[in-house]
């Protein structure tokens, strides 16, 4: 369970927030952009489970496959999904929409589950360790929210990326309601809605240009990360 929930860990960070604009352009414009995409993968990853690399993560038959010839098969695998997802949308003509996006990221976190050493599934699988699962929910609140929000609403209302302002100040805005779910007690609970209050008045006030989806889709992630944030380091809601 602990290989699996670093390696997602990883995969947060590559895929989102390591992943700079630059880089998401190189990567749909040719090869260059694409290695350094997947090698940022491949750094991460093999940073976060060093001390485990040299054993056997499961066996195939007599073949044993040690932490290394995962973190080979691994960066091969991400290359090809990512390079499938270029190509359809390329030379195909696919959309680059929500549902391509979902596809893409549910390979990837399929294959991170199929190469680590996961033998039974149990209750603890969804508690990984603090630190790991806490910095986890902080990168879905940040810099993968804003990537499932861009394209929902780019496939509702062809609205473009955000712009810096907006995009920080969501950010925020999650990480602060996010933030009250680890507080002690039952405090957590009047503040977090206090705060989706003020959420909905900034967007009455138009003080952005926010969309009723926008704002929704923020609190539901910041809520859902909250909880499972909360149980993971309290081991109770």
């Amino acid at each position: 369970m602990t290989i699996f929930w670093r390696l997602l860990l990883s995969h947060l960070l590559a895929d989102f927030t390591l992943q700079f604009n630059v880089v998401n352009r190189l990567k749909r414009e040719g090869m260059l952009g694409m290695v350094i995409h997947c090698m940022t993968h491949f750094v991460v990853a093999a940073a976060l489970v060093w001390q485990w690399l040299g054993d056997v993560w499961f066996t195939v038959g007599r073949v044993p496959f040690n932490g290394w010839t995962c973190m080979v098969l691994l960066l091969v695998t991400h290359f090809m999904v990512d390079q499938l997802r270029v190509y359809t949308m390329k030379t195909l003509h696919f959309r680059d929409n929500i549902v391509s996006f979902f596809a893409d990221q549910f390979m990837h976190v399929y294959i991170l589950f199929l190469l680590s050493p996961v033998f039974v599934l149990d209750g603890g699988f969804f508690v990984p360790e603090k630190w790991v699962g806490l910095l986890s929910m902080l990168v879905i609140v940040t810099h993968a929210s804003t990537v499932l929000i861009y394209f929902i609403e780019k496939d509702l209302h062809q609205k473009e990326f955000p712009t810096f302002d907006e995009k920080y100040f969501l950010i925020f805005e999650r990480v602060v309601l996010w933030a009250f779910f680890l507080v002690p007690g039952w405090y957590w609970a009047p503040f977090a809605a206090a705060w989706v209050a003020q959420m909905v008045y900034v967007r009455h006030k138009r003080i952005l240009d926010l969309s009723l989806v926008n704002i929704t889709v923020s609190v539901l992630v910041a809520v859902i990360c909250g909880l499972w944030a909360r149980y993971i380091y309290y081991g109770a809601f």
